[in-house]
């Protein structure tokens, strides 16, 4: 029972050590792509197209477009471009449409597309009792700074939202804020989806690269002694420190990234095992392809695909259980080792004499 532990605790530590690698791959890729922002442009377009039965695609993209890439919400740039944001609270939302609407549409520093999206937007608002929307912001400014004037012990976003029910109560308001949180729900969701997706590509980009093939692992864990020790050992040190990592991550109360230098520690130990194999030369890397075994490697897929959480919680719970049959497994040896009177019974109700235990006379 112990074997199969310690076999369960090495394929652990190294489906958490290269998960780390596909979770890094992840979420470059997500961040190139800017998956959640555009994710999060669409939701916007969407609810933008529910204010309104006149509403164009094209205008309430342009309209999310210049909420999410405006200098209060954008990403930052990547390569001289503007990223979208990938976070907005409703109230936010709300102002920054009323600010939006009380731009001048004839600004020329505007495309075309632009002015006629804002001259849109202001025409749905007046449909929906907002006639002025400069005014109506300026008085929502003055009513939450008069609220936390008077309640400053209010959260934010409280004041905020408050503060629109007070002075921006209409239609408009009405429908943002009934249809928000679904379209948030749906943007949440086809963001996880394709986040798994991308997982999953990371995972089979990973496991060729490094020839991971599970059911040769388990073989090697099942037959090399020291090899198991090696990772039983490994498993402690990476569980200890996962647990420093938690113990700041509860004081500073943000989570703390893997460092590149314990990353490849890891890989390193991993290299040493003849666990994986670095693409040193194309010419030994595909001379080894005749020694991978492709269900080995369709199962590292999956299995890396479940991600690092996974098996971190994995081989916390293994080496609990491995520690609790160890100490059984050290009593039943001292019991086996231990000289016992004539008569008494060992193990199994057979006495030391050999023979069976008596029910009485």
């Amino acid at each position: 029972m112990l074997k199969s532990i310690d076999i369960l605790i090495g394929l652990s530590v190294v489906m958490l050590i290269v998960s780390m690698a596909v979770t890094l791959m992840t979420q470059a890729m997500l961040a190139l792509r800017q998956s959640r922002g555009k994710h999060l442009l669409a939701g916007l377009v969407d609810l933008l197209e529910q204010l309104d039965p006149g509403v164009e695609r094209r205008c309430a993209e342009e309209i999310a477009k210049m909420i999410l890439r405006s200098p209060i919400l954008n990403g930052g740039k990547i390569f001289g471009l503007i990223r979208y944001g990938e976070v907005i609270h409703r109230e936010e939302l709300t102002k920054m449409l009323l600010d939006l609407a009380s731009r001048d549409p004839k600004d020329v520093t505007m495309t075309e597309l632009q002015q006629t999206a804002l001259k849109g937007l202001k025409k749905v608002m007046a449909e929906n009792g907002i006639s002025d929307p400069d005014q109506t912001l300026k008085n929502i400014h003055m009513a939450a700074l008069q609220l936390e004037k008077s309640n400053p012990e209010l959260a934010h976003d409280v004041r905020q939202n408050i503060a629109l029910l007070q002075e921006a109560a209409s239609q408009f308001l009405a429908k943002i804020n009934l249809r928000f949180d679904s379209v948030i729900d749906r943007v949440s969701e086809r963001f996880t989806f394709g986040a798994r997706v991308w997982t999953f590509v990371s995972a089979t980009v990973v496991a060729v690269v490094l020839q991971l093939d599970t059911v040769t692992l388990v073989n090697r864990f099942a037959m090399d002694d020291a090899m198991r020790t090696a990772f039983v050992e490994e498993a402690m040190k990476i569980d200890q420190a996962q647990y420093v990592v938690a113990s700041l991550e509860a004081q500073s109360a943000t989570p703390l990234p893997v460092s590149d230098k314990i990353e490849r520690q890891y890989f390193t130990f991993l290299a040493k095992q003849g666990v994986i194999l670095p693409p040193t030369s194309l010419e030994l890397w595909f001379d080894n392809w005749k020694n991978v075994n492709l269900p080995g490697l369709m199962i590292s897929i999956l299995l890396l695909s479940l991600g690092a959480p996974f098996w971190y919680s994995v081989l916390n719970r293994s080496l609990q259980l491995r520690s609790v049959l160890a100490q059984k497994d050290d009593i039943q040896r001292v019991i086996r080792h231990t000289t016992q009177p004539a008569g008494e019974v060992s193990d199994g109700g057979v006495g030391t004499s050999g023979g069976r235990r008596s029910s009485g006379p």
